[in-house]
């Protein structure tokens, strides 16, 4: 009787939380961001709105306090005091609302941030800085709002302050130990926040480090966002066949879906946005099909981008073999993500022009041109910032580093060393323009696709720093369209005015490096350094790649 009464309990203990489940994630709260009010010089005139973007998207709280509508933004008046925010908040149904005021003199800026929750609390910050640490300004500042009025935790200004007050090792100037996975490469970007693991070399710890179980497929690509809205993150990786989600679940990663797509296929990059607005992000998988005729010595390409939904817990296409290749690109001044599209070209693998894209009734709809430098395309560029400007970060057809500043022109190039080689390699027929397809006059190439560089704030608070991998420990060179690499190591570097100097960089990491992305994998509160990584025993043993993720800790 116990058994049979404890059953029903259960089972209907079960239905109210899975009835319950879509009404809480309904119940999200919503922000308004208003645009500032400005005063200064007219070459500065779109800060208001540069600030209202940049704050839209870094107060979002996924699942729990999301931006609201721009239809309803666009009809509040900018409150001038707490009780007109108050009533405003009160007839539009919104949760926050946040307004600023920004002055320019000379090369001085003078922000204030406030922000008023219709329970009447409230929260605001003034401050005088120069123009070129605004934007880390404005970084902190969202993170305080989402601890103290959000009450996020970990966000806090309490706990920013304790963070920073901490005492490890005896010395007052370092608030967090360390991470020993990464090796500190300058003195100058001695960090406060990074995972003891990198100071030093060698050893078998493995502290501030997760490695996943193995998983039987090689791998292309990977993102770690909260694609069904649920507040937690998944992982979702790119692999030889498809695609498969993976949430984190006691030091493993749990299945929750694959799919596999078209065949035959390589599989090129996995990027993941907000195209519809509804502040769950779609993913886009970019690949490229090769068809090997006996009349051509090169294979016939096709280009298949697809944008996928996760919103129920199931892979669904919204968008599905697109001709033309999509990525993501974060664009300044605002650096969100943009969708970006690109053809293939006729002599050179990738068409020159680079587009914006939309996804619209089901389709892609490709908008304003983008501007690049030379070599450039949607998956070989980024853009770093660089006070108020940026420079555009280039990994060429040989895999070495080039920058450009704002006017394109190359300010360095390296020498001898080579980032981000995933081991895709595409053939293609390259021959002069009016040729037609035959085999007498084409050249056939191979276009290795790098894979993604990241640019973050992590050792300094007012310097961006890039994410690569350098390439290291060649394991076969005799094929051309595989260049695998047995080891590699993740570098952080800045711009010193010069070249790319390195900051810091993690221990020697045995295998291929398909990836990287900086998110919280395991759903603690914090971003970790996500790697992933395809193993393979013995040089000549890429046949028999598997795949694994690691995770590093940036706080200790």
């Amino acid at each position: 009787m116990f058994n049979k009464r404890f059953a029903v309990a259960l089972a209907a203990l079960v239905a109210v939380i899975l009835f319950a489940g879509p009404a809480l994630a309904q119940t999200a709260k919503k922000y308004a961001v208003m645009p500032f009010t400005y005063a200064g010089p007219k070459k500065y005139s779109y800060f208001p709105k540069a600030f209202q973007a940049s704050l839209n998207n870094d107060l979002e709280w996924s699942g729990r306090v999301v931006p609201a509508d721009d239809s309803v933004v666009n009809n509040i008046k900018a409150p001038e005091s707490t009780g007109e925010a108050i009533n405003s908040l009160r007839s539009s149904g919104l949760d926050y609302v946040i307004t600023g005021s920004i002055a320019i003199i000379d090369k001085s800026a003078n922000l204030s941030i406030n922000a008023v929750a219709a329970d009447g609390s409230t929260w605001e910050k003034s401050s005088q800085m120069g123009i070129d640490e605004i934007t880390p300004w404005l970084d902190e500042q969202s993170k305080a709002i989402q601890g103290d009025l959000f009450k996020r935790p970990g966000y806090s200004t309490a706990a920013a302050i304790s963070s920073q007050t901490d005492i490890q090792d005896g010395v007052g100037e370092s608030p967090v130990e360390v991470n020993s996975a990464f090796i500190s490469a300058d003195d100058r970007y001695q960090t406060d926040t990074l995972n003891p693991q990198f100071r030093y070399e060698g050893g078998t710890e493995t502290i501030g480090r997760w490695r996943s179980q193995t998983l039987r497929y090689y791998s292309t690509s990977m993102v770690v966002e909260d694609a069904d809205g649920d507040g937690n993150n998944e992982i979702f990786i790119l692999h030889s066949k498809g695609i498969a989600a993976y949430r984190y679940n006691q030091g493993q990663l749990k299945l929750l879906d694959n799919m596999d797509m078209t065949p035959n296929t390589s599989f090129i990059r996995l990027e993941a946005t907000d195209l519809d607005r509804d502040n769950v992000p779609e993913l886009i998988v970019a690949s490229y099909q090769m068809i090997y005729k006996k009349a051509q010595h090169a294979p016939e390409g096709r280009v298949r981008s697809h944008v996928l939904s996760f919103k129920n817990g199931k892979f669904e296409y919204l968008v599905k073999d697109y001709r033309k290749f999509l990525g993501v690109l974060r664009i300044p001044p605002m650096y969100s993500p943009i969708l970006v599209a690109q053809d293939k070209g006729s002599r050179d693998f990738f068409d020159p022009k680079i587009e914006e894209a939309y996804l619209k009734d089901g389709d892609i709809v490709t908008g304003n041109r983008i501007s690049r430098p030379e070599f450039a395309n949607i998956y070989n560029m980024a853009y770093l910032p660089d006070g108020m400007g940026f420079k555009y970060v280039v990994i060429d057809d040989f895999h070495k580093m080039r920058v450009y500043g704002q006017t394109l022109e190359q300010l360095s190039i390296t020498d001898m060393d080579t980032y981000n080689t995933s081991g895709i390699g595409l053939e293609y027929s390259e021959r002069p323009l009016g040729l037609g397809g035959g085999s007498m006059d084409e050249m056939i190439s191979t276009y290795n696709v790098p894979f993604r560089m990241i640019t973050a704030r992590l050792s300094t608070k007012d310097k961006y720093e890039l994410l690569v991998n350098k390439d290291l420990s060649i394991a076969s060179q005799v094929f051309e369209r595989f260049k695998y690499f047995s080891q590699g190591e993740i570098h952080s570097l800045v711009w010193d005015g010069v070249g790319m100097n390195l900051a810091w960089k993690t221990r020697r990491i045995k295998g291929q490096v398909s990836d990287v992305y900086l998110a919280d994998i395991n759903n603690d509160g914090e971003k970790q350094l996500c790697v992933l990584l395809n193993t393979f025993p013995g040089g000549l043993g890429f046949k028999k790649r598997k795949t694994v993720v690691l995770a590093y800790d940036l706080n200790m």
